[in-house]
């Protein structure tokens, strides 16, 4: 049984087997679980102010990360130098995974693992990401989003920026839509300055140009990770 775009808030489950149920771009904000099994469970997310048995779970979560992932502690920086190492840190990153898949079928790239964006959609959400936090609200362009741009799931009216829902572009096609927008980033990062850091930017100036490349180095780091994990389940198969 599924239910899409069901509304359900404030509704109460007792006494329930939800054995087995997978839940994808839900709101759970605020929600209450209690006398659970969370048995083998898996969850991934934005997860802030999440507490179990009485223990905020998000620092956990991310003092583990830092410790298995020592470069993320160069992707929060406070200064225009700390930009620009977080951004070199970024690109040597992702620079092993294209000679990864550069190594790899066409086919395997287009390969989704457990319904999550294949490795070609996963550039292409990046293309998107860079198009809105860096293109749009740091720069100030409009009608700037590539056509083959991936938006998250919850938006719902694509064609708005322009994007191309049906496309199926080639891996070629992908790589160089994302090399032009990785050369973006970096011109902003090799200009800016201390004081362009705290620039207010975005609609209604309710970002600054430090917090949008904060957004853009989780986004990059994050799908760097969620890629390569699965391109080792999909070339072990």
């Amino acid at each position: 049984m599924r239910f899409d775009e069901a509304e359900r808030r404030g509704s109460e489950y007792v006494n329930v087997d939800l054995s087995g149920v997978r839940l994808r771009n839900v709101d759970l904000t605020g929600a209450k679980v209690m006398e659970a099994m969370l048995v083998n469970a898996r969850f991934s997310g934005l997860i802030e102010g999440l507490v179990v048995n009485d223990i905020e779970v998000a620092p956990l979560i991310e003092a583990e990360l830092d410790r298995r992932y020592p470069e993320r502690l160069k992707l929060r920086p406070s200064d225009a130098a700390g930009v620009r190492e977080a951004w070199s840190v970024i690109e040597d990153m992702w620079a092993a995974t294209k000679q990864r898949v550069n190594d790899l079928p066409e086919a395997i790239l287009h390969e989704r693992v457990d319904d999550e964006w294949s490795c070609a959609e996963t550039f292409r959400h990046l293309v998107f990401v860079t198009d809105g936090w860096i293109s749009g609200a740091v720069l100030g362009r409009t009608n700037h989003h590539h056509p083959f741009g991936m938006p998250p799931s919850y938006i719902t009216d694509p064609e708005r920026f322009g994007i191309e829902v049906d496309a199926d572009p080639s891996i070629a096609e992908v790589i160089a839509a994302r090399e032009d927008r990785m050369a973006t980033v970096r011109g902003v990062v090799d200009e800016v300055t201390d004081e362009d850091l705290e620039r207010a930017c975005g609609e209604q100036g309710q970002h600054t140009v430090l917090s949008c490349l904060h957004t853009l180095f989780d986004e990059e780091w994050a799908h760097n990770q969620y890629a390569n994990r699965d391109l080792d389940i999909v070339t072990r198969a």
